[in-house]
């Protein structure tokens, strides 16, 4: 019973970060602001915010839990960190839509990390809701994926990529500090996207609004749910989990920016749901058993 009390814990925690992080997209497109600069502020406010918490919860122990981590700690940050570059850039230049989609395919490339370099094989039944999972978000944006150019592709695959892979390191990692970690990520983020914008990260007011709303906020916590997720959870679950984002997304533009998804939006969003749910309800039953 204990392991199944576990398993749920970390589909809730894993849910609770989807459901807010969610709103990237949403707040990126509000900021009005071009790639490289969303993805500098984003980093910035989430690097800032993370640091107080730090310096909060470790006090006099801040700087040792920051650089205990090692050469671990520095890379799961750095996938967090270009991560919410190649997001920020690709929904600047694909839009949202296509962005969400390519999301789908990060269970695909958590379940190939964990293979290739853990030998850790992805239960079978995951493998097969990650597929249905992104045959609905095909479906709900198919019109949209062919007008994605080469250069853009690149950034909307590094997202899932760079989330998949990290999701499965810190899977492997679950001694390190989940709240370091982040803001490690924060600062990596930070100081790369500076050097994309080439120093041109002026923004106005009504712009950087939005962003200090998603650096401050809702990185963070999003963050720190799906590293802290990974200890209770297989990668691939919680990058299936993570899915979600496309139908959260869509609801999240629909309230703020009242753009009503049409009947194939709503066809593929239960897809996706149905086939999380199911995976979530088959594996909870045989964690119990």
């Amino acid at each position: 019973m204990g392991s199944n009390k576990q398993y749920l814990k970390g589909i809730l925690i894993t849910l609770s970060g989807v459901i807010v992080l969610s709103a990237d997209a949403l707040l990126i497109r509000m900021s009005g602001t071009g790639g490289a600069q969303a993805a500098f502020w984003r980093a910035l406010f989430t690097f800032l915010s993370l640091f107080t918490v730090l310096l909060v919860t470790k006090k006099r122990t801040w700087l040792a839990t920051l650089t205990g981590g090692g050469v671990a700690m520095l890379f799961s940050g750095l996938l967090w960190g270009i991560s919410g570059i190649s997001f920020s850039i690709g929904v600047h230049n694909s839009g949202a839509a296509v962005m969400l989609v390519m999301m789908g395919l990060s269970p695909f490339f958590a379940a190939a990390h964990s293979f290739i370099f853990y030998r850790t094989k992805a239960h079978p039944l995951t493998l097969l809701a990650a597929a249905g999972a992104v045959g609905g978000i095909f479906y709900m944006y198919n019109s949209q994926i062919g007008s994605i150019g080469p250069s853009d592709f690149l950034y909307t695959i590094w997202t899932p990529l760079f989330l998949g892979t990290n999701l499965s390191f810190l899977r492997q990692h679950a001694g390190l500090d989940r709240i370091a970690i982040c803001t490690v990520g924060g600062l990596l983020g930070t100081n790369i996207a500076f050097v994309m914008a080439k120093a041109q990260i002026a923004v106005s007011l009504s712009e950087l609004l939005p962003l200090v709303i998603l650096g401050g906020l809702v990185i963070p916590f999003a963050q720190l749910s799906l590293s802290w997720g990974t200890k209770f959870i297989p990668a691939g679950e919680s990058a299936l989990i993570s899915s979600l984002e496309t139908i959260f997304g869509i609801f999240y533009v629909w309230v703020f920016l009242n753009e009503v998804p049409s009947s194939h939006t709503l066809i593929g969003a239960a897809i996706v749901f149905g086939c999380i749910l199911l995976n979530t309800l088959i594996q909870a039953y045989w964690v119990k058993r």
